[in-house]
């Protein structure tokens, strides 16, 4: 039997892609004078804490709920880093072109070996099988792992400068400058989402669900923290690199952000039933084949679009997500797709 689906889950999901498209759009296609508005800087906000950090602390969550064993999470990682090799062909068909007919000076495999979210999500679920086999249910060690992944942000060499062209060290770590989602501080995200999953059955203990004030002091202490701690946030969101390679301030801020994100979306989600919060759940049912759909496109468009406007962002926003939308709207009548 299909086990019934988390309408805030899928709402969460539904709300970090369209973020996460509008923050391409500014990164990518946007002038410099569109970034450094603010404007700009609202948009990469937004493109930050409630894109990825959602995305990977959702799937820890469920690889906890889902209960995988190990061979069945590998091969579903290795689903996913395959999947990511081929979207970066699919997404840089264009700029790869240039090169095999001599057009462009770039090496092919700089467009093939991109850090892409998916091979990241691939090798966190491949490492989730190994640490659930190892840990043997002790999630304390979890948090530890966590702390030795983000501390090593801080004390680990850059690796960068002594190997400047290497393709796999990207997706580990080092602040190269493609590389967006290296594995170090990135699946912190996933153990923390993992975590969380077995943590949140003492939060609705009847011993602490009834206890009203540890609640409402945890629930200001969490409160005064987000308010005090959102510039630091905000400034860290808006420096792609610095976004790119945090350690464990931001990831604390991180996670008290996406704890009122995640009591927002509940709200939202069982007050509100229009054609907004439909199409985002549904978007977040679809999340995978919508962003693979969505960087192929973006990705190639790239060559022709740079530095656009204001208003040449909006008509590319609205146009991009049409088209995405009803591009996964049919290839989900297609039945292998339809299927999943």
């Amino acid at each position: 039997m299909e086990q019934k689906r988390s309408r805030t889950a899928d709402f969460l999901k539904g709300v970090a892609i369209i973020a996460m498209v509008q923050l391409v759009l500014t990164e990518f296609f946007g002038s410099s004078a569109l970034q450094n508005s603010t404007f700009g800087k609202i948009s990469l906000f937004l493109g930050g804490v409630p894109v990825a950090p959602v995305f990977l602390s959702i799937m820890g969550y469920y690889i906890a709920h889902n209960k995988k064993s190990s061979k069945e999470l590998v091969i579903r990682g290795v689903k996913l880093i395959v999947s990511g090799f081929f979207l970066n062909i699919a997404r840089n068909i264009v700029p790869l072109y240039a090169v095999v007919t001599g057009a462009s000076q770039h090496s092919a495999l700089t467009y093939i070996f991109e850090v892409d979210i998916l091979i990241l999500a691939g090798l966190s679920v491949i490492a989730m099988a190994v640490l659930i086999k190892q840990f043997d249910g002790h999630v304390l060690l979890y948090i530890g792992v966590i702390l030795i992944l983000l501390f090593l942000q801080y004390i680990a060499p850059p690796v960068e400068k002594q190997f400047p062209g290497s393709l796999i060290l990207p997706y580990f770590y080092g602040s190269y400058p493609g590389a967006y989602f290296p594995f170090i501080p990135w699946f912190s995200y996933v153990l923390a989402g993992f975590t969380f999953f077995h943590f949140k059955h003492f939060f609705i203990a009847d011993n602490f669900k009834h206890n009203s004030k540890v609640k409402i002091i945890l629930i200001f202490q969490s409160g005064l923290l987000f308010l005090i701690s959102m510039p630091f946030g905000f400034n860290v969101s808006i420096h792609p690199r610095i976004f790119a390679h945090h350690g464990l301030m931001f990831f604390l801020f991180s996670v008290n952000f996406l704890f009122w994100w995640l009591l927002s979306a509940s709200s939202i989600v069982k007050r509100v039933d229009n054609f907004i919060t439909r199409y985002l759940e549904w978007t977040g049912k679809n999340v995978t084949l919508y962003y693979i759909v969505f960087m192929i496109i973006a990705g190639n468009l790239t060559v022709w679009y740079k530095e656009v406007d204001a208003y040449l962002w909006l008509i590319l926003f609205v146009s991009i997500v049409f088209v995405t939308s009803v591009s996964v709207y049919v290839l989900k009548k297609v039945p292998p797709l339809k299927a999943k």
